[in-house]
């Protein structure tokens, strides 16, 4: 078992708050695994396998000997995909046969609802050289026939060397006489003329951007960094250069609103973007919204994260993890379920408001509602398909752990409607 524990103990015993659930979580995880693994698993596996092995190994600590050095990363042989039944993922990208890679390791950004950002494991960017992940994509399209390709790094770029890559990749491409066609992610603050220019020569035609917000505010308390006018600049470049752009949006911050819900609505119209997701925060362990999370001050069973420069709070319901498994993007044909609530809305209303977006923007700019239910499931499971066996289940006889509307306290009062 692979987890952020040790940089996030130290972190949280310097702000005093070692009885989070942060700390919670970890010891919960050492009732269950023989052999926990801190950070990077690629070396640390190798010595947890061993019979003599110790029960804590450290891959976060870059001076440990189980961190993973940017030279043993690039060193490292590809993923075995010969082991992989590879056919069972469908999945195309612009009518090509696709499947995914991943060119650099690495997020230095602190966004609140995302994971390990307390780690040197998931902070520190780690790239290989740009003719390894050529000749990668080479070799999977002569051994396999793949022509799309969905780079899963966390934003392409980060990396300053990447519009060289993706010139290397079209001198690929003139070289086999075919064409690709690939799908990213790329941060909106960094994004500029050159690198658009050089993913669509590259066989990019859609980035994906996690905008996540539309109001000042949210953002600020997300810690997202970039502004609306980054935000909207990033949208205008794309467009300029022929590339179609998918606005990753959620809700259910620090502070959410009925206005500041709407304004995502408003946002991606005003933006004309060309496809977007709209989803429901939950606060997972090695979030900043979970580990630094506090106990209600009067309910139990409820967790309290401010964000420091504003104040405004997000209230999260104790969840087993264990236990309780959903889709990250709410379960397809089921619609999402929220495990968080602010001041200003409970956890029906987030869900509500999220719909009206959903519903509102896909009609106002004529964008397909699911268009493709394999596809959809693909992306909901980042392509893995996870079978039943793989997911405990609560019996029926035990309490459901999902809040009901009685359990919501009266603290937080429906918001007037829209």
């Amino acid at each position: 078992m692979s987890l952020w524990f040790p940089p996030l103990q130290k972190w949280k015993k310097k702000q005093g708050h070692s009885d989070g659930r942060g700390h919670r979580a970890f010891q919960q995880i050492l009732d269950k695994f023989d052999v926990i693994v801190s950070g990077d698993g690629e070396i640390a596996v190798l010595r947890a396998i061993q019979p003599d092995s110790p029960a804590f190994l450290d891959g976060d600590d870059p001076d440990g000997t189980f961190f993973m050095s940017r030279q043993f990363y690039d060193d490292s042989p590809w993923p075995a995909r010969h082991l992989i039944d590879l056919e069972s993922y469908r999945y195309r990208i612009e009518g090509h046969l696709a499947t995914s890679l991943i060119a650099q390791l690495g997020c230095p950004f602190n966004c609140g609802f995302c994971g390990g950002r307390n780690s040197k494991s998931l902070r520190v960017i780690r790239t290989r050289q740009q003719q390894s992940v050529i000749d990668e994509i080479e070799m999977l399209y002569r051994n396999f026939g793949y022509t799309g390709f969905m780079f899963y790094d966390d934003e392409l770029n980060v990396n300053k060397g990447m519009v060289d890559l993706m010139n290397g990749l079209a001198d690929l491409q003139e070289k086999l006489g075919v064409e690709f066609r690939l799908r990213g992610f790329v941060k909106a603050e960094l994004f500029n003329e050159m690198q658009a220019a050089a993913m669509y020569g590259a066989g990019f035609r859609w980035i994906l951007s996690g905008f996540e917000g539309a109001t000042s505010r949210i953002l600020e308390n997300i810690n997202k960094k970039s502004t609306l006018d980054d935000n909207s600049r990033a949208v205008e470049v794309a467009h300029k250069h022929g590339l179609k752009i998918k606005a990753l949006m959620s809700c259910g911050h620090p502070g959410e609103s009925a206005d500041s819900i709407e304004a995502i609505h408003h946002w991606l119209v005003a933006n004309q973007v060309d496809d977007f997701d709209c989803t429901i925060i939950t606060p997972y362990p090695g979030t900043p919204y979970y580990d630094l999370a506090r106990p209600h001050q009067s309910d139990h069973g409820i967790w309290t994260y401010t964000a420091p420069r504003s104040g405004d709070q997000l209230h999260s319901y104790e969840i087993d993890y264990t236990q309780t498994a959903n889709f990250y993007k709410g379960v397809p044909g089921e619609g999402y379920k929220s495990f968080v609530f602010t001041n200003a809305l409970n956890p029906e209303e987030i869900v509500q408001w999220r719909d009206w977006v959903e519903n509102e923007t896909r009609t106002k700019l004529g964008i397909p509602f699911n268009p493709s239910r394999s596809a959809q499931r693909y992306e909901h499971s980042m392509g893995q398909g996870l079978p039943a066996s793989l997911l405990k289940v609560r019996s029926r006889s035990q309490p459901p752990l999902i809040p009901t509307d009685s359990s919501i306290p009266d603290a937080f009062p429906l918001a007037p409607s829209h």
